[in-house]
């Protein structure tokens, strides 16, 4: 189901990119967005609908060298603390 899902900002950057691969994959989707709920430490990711199987993804600190493509660049919080991020998609 496509929509905004909340998400913890208190995960480690690590734990947020397998949090978000791992609701891709349960929900048949793909992350187009990536915003902070200031109102609560919590990250609210925005997907659509998606039939075919995505690689993972991985969040870095933004301007960090990572592999992949990136797919946004973003502030989150990350461990609790608002980050700015970039979200790398991983090749299948």
């Amino acid at each position: 189901m496509a929509g905004t899902i909340p998400i913890s900002g208190n995960l480690s950057m690590a734990d947020l990119g397998d949090r978000l691969t791992e609701q891709e994959q349960l929900g048949f989707q793909q992350v187009t967005g990536l915003a902070m709920d200031t109102n609560h430490v919590r990250n609210l990711v925005t997907a659509e609908s998606q039939p075919n199987q995505l690689g993972a993804l991985t969040v870095v600190a933004q301007g960090a060298a990572s592999t992949g493509t990136k797919v946004l660049s973003t502030k989150a919080y990350v461990s609790g603390t608002a980050t700015d991020i970039d979200l790398y998609r991983q090749p299948v």
